[in-house]
């Protein structure tokens, strides 16, 4: 009875650990902690930097995102408290700060990032802030030039969809971003009602265009 005890026990472990190991979250959610990313204007010039960190208080675990603009001016400040389950890096509070408009707290749940489901994507609703969005994470490959190196990868493209009304006017945002092992969330575009430009992106990062699986393979085969 102990045996079986015994193997029943350090198969549970192994399991476990294999499942922690299957979604290597540390490696996609802003790996190196500290990360910046460009948000240019219209015009491509630079607008704005994001800057992301974590910090731990007590038993919780919080993303903190600081906007920085002209000579190091914090303009802006969220911070995520957040949490792993399965597949998801979910927010349950967000504390938003604003220079003009103070501090908001708001109890959204916000799904930060995703993997997909093994062999079909993964797919979620979330309301933010009133706005309700379908949202769908999924592997992808990527042509990227990263700090002048040509890169050939797979990634994780997750798309947020937001359709509404003003009026008699229908309107739709939808929000793609890319999201890599040991770089974390590359580039980010913004398409509002068919205009579509690159929100932000990773500063060392020149440009990235997505490409076919069979186009992946025959430079990675090479």
């Amino acid at each position: 009875m102990k045996k079986n005890f015994f193997f029943l026990t350090t198969f549970l472990l192994l399991m476990m650990f294999a499942k922690a190991q299957e979604y290597n979250f540390e490696d996609y959610v802003y790996p190196f902690g500290h990360r910046m990313y460009t948000s240019p204007d219209s015009k491509g010039n630079l607008s704005s930097v994001t800057q992301y960190s974590f910090e731990s208080q007590a038993y919780d675990n919080y993303l903190v995102e600081e906007v920085y603009i002209g000579y190091g001016i914090m303009s802006a400040k969220t911070t995520y408290r957040y949490h792993t389950d399965g597949n998801a890096v979910i927010s349950d509070v967000q504390l938003r700060q604003n220079r003009l408009t103070g501090s908001t707290k708001y109890q959204d749940r916000l799904i930060l990032f995703a993997f997909p489901e093994k062999d079909k994507p993964f797919k979620w609703t979330e309301t933010d802030r009133g706005d309700k969005y379908q949202c769908t994470s999924e592997y992808v490959y990527v042509n990227a030039s990263i700090d002048h190196k040509m890169l050939f990868m797979k990634a994780i493209k997750i798309t947020r969809d937001n359709s509404y009304i003003v009026g008699n006017e229908k309107h739709r945002i939808i929000e793609t971003s890319y999201w890599v092992s040991d770089y974390g969330r590359i580039i980010t575009f913004g398409d509002w009602d068919g205009t579509k430009r690159t929100s932000s992106k990773l500063d060392v990062l020149d440009y990235v265009q997505e490409i076919s699986k069979e186009e992946y393979d025959s430079h990675i085969n090479k």
